[in-house]
């Protein structure tokens, strides 16, 4: 495994940050710039996400954090930050904005917790990193509003989408409010990063409840894993395309079945549940029984031992629906498979961590940028070629080659 850590450290520092850390920032207005096409250049799409301006806070902050270099990357953060503060945050009603223009004027005044997880998410990483009492402040500040306006307190866990006055909205074409297990996973990274940073006793208690009612409500008793969408007293329902959306979901104009699982998120939340454990103070063998279940799911149904790399979903008892390859679901494989191996030892899970890292410095990177390919067919043909847009950003690929150098230089010797 030493070239493994050699070749992604490698790729990290001289080819993923340098293509971000030179684009990032938008030179014009301030904030984070996102969309760039095959060449690395500005598309004609301006307008910024409160989704990819928490994302980019988050990730140079992490890198820095754990010993990588981010030229310029503290002054990135500054400006971003205050970029948030005049023009995102709601001085009338509170919380952020879902979408402002280039200059910052709002586009789009929806209250929406997805994002809002994510700037909890940012900020508490770069509380970690620089000691900002104000980037504290206003985690624990963006915590108590989540807590009050968007808390489901009859049925538990969090309504999630708000119209400017936070008041409950549906963004499904059938009218009803729901709630689904990617929302709730990431408030969970969210809330794992502000308990690191505070160590106050109700961060500690708001981590512990969602971490459980995750997998006492969001995740099939039967298989193991992840089932995406809930209706507010946690029946499954069908996933519909949102009216805010937030990435590229395929819906080919009908709904997908409530049965629909994906192997990203589930991977993904297996090695989430095991950080969170780890901030906790709690032994990772603690968590086995649940995380292992996600784990074989994955290895046994998501990984494609033919061309290599991770399939997009499937039915949770079924053969893989959508064979294509996108990138975020590869960057989380890395990740949760490394920590499948190392908790069990089962040659089986390093494996599939050398099938998907080989796809992706295969296939999957943009070598003449640097930045991955946003889809790909099962061969490993480039389906969408841009290297950012609105909803993809330096966040699934910087953090996954920051953990997975980090996890394979802990390993050391043990990764065989």
């Amino acid at each position: 495994m030493k070239e493994y850590l050699e070749r992604t450290e490698s790729y990290l520092t001289g080819k993923l940050i340098p293509f971000w850390a030179g684009r990032v920032v938008e030179p014009k207005f301030g904030g984070f710039q996102t969309n760039y096409d095959r060449q690395g250049r500005r598309t004609a799409v301006t307008e910024k996400t409160l989704l990819c301006q928490g994302r980019a806070l988050f990730t140079i902050a992490h890198a820095l954090r754990h010993g990588f270099e981010w030229p310029g990357g503290r002054e990135a953060m500054d400006q971003g930050i205050e970029f948030l503060r005049r023009f995102f945050r709601d001085a009338e009603h509170d919380g952020y904005y879902w979408i402002c223009e280039e200059d910052g004027r709002p586009k789009d005044a929806r209250k929406v917790v997805y994002g809002h997880s994510f700037l909890i998410y940012g900020l508490a990483e770069h509380g970690l990193l620089t000691g900002s009492a104000d980037s504290r402040r206003e985690a624990e500040r963006l915590f108590d509003l989540l807590a009050a306006k968007a808390a489901d307190f009859r049925h538990g866990g969090f309504f999630e989408q708000f119209d400017r006055a936070f008041n409950p909205v549906s963004e499904r074409p059938d009218g009803a409010l729901h709630k689904s297990l990617d929302v709730h996973m990431h408030l969970m990274e969210a809330f794992t990063t502000l308990y690191q940073l505070t160590g106050l006793p109700r961060h500690r208690q708001a981590l512990e409840q969602v971490m459980e009612l995750i997998f006492d409500r969001m995740v099939d008793p039967e298989t193991g894993v992840g089932v995406s969408i809930f209706s507010p007293s946690w029946q499954p329902m069908a996933n519909l395309q949102l009216g805010a959306v937030w990435g590229s979901d395929r819906f080919e104009r009908k709904a997908k079945p409530a049965d629909i699982t994906s192997y990203g998120h589930n991977i993904e939340l297996a090695w989430l549940y095991l950080h969170a454990m780890d901030a906790l103070g709690r032994p990772r063998q603690e968590g086995l029984a649940r995380v292992r279940r996600i784990f074989d799911h994955t290895f046994e149904r998501g990984v494609d031992r033919e061309f290599g790399g991770l399939y997009v979903e499937g039915p949770r008892q079924g053969a893989a629906s959508e064979t294509n390859k996108e990138f975020w679901q590869q960057a989380e494989a890395l990740v949760g498979f490394l920590d499948a191996y190392d908790l069990t030892q089962e040659k089986k899970f390093q494996r599939a961590f050398r099938n998907v890292h080989d796809f992706v410095f295969k296939k999957m990177i943009c070598w003449d940028q640097g930045e991955w390919y946003p889809l790909l067919d099962r061969q490993g043909a480039v389906v969408w070629d841009y290297m950012g847009h609105n909803w993809k950003i330096c966040y699934h690929t910087v953090r996954a080659m920051v953990e997975v150098v980090l996890r394979l230089r802990r390993m050391g010797g043990r990764a065989g």
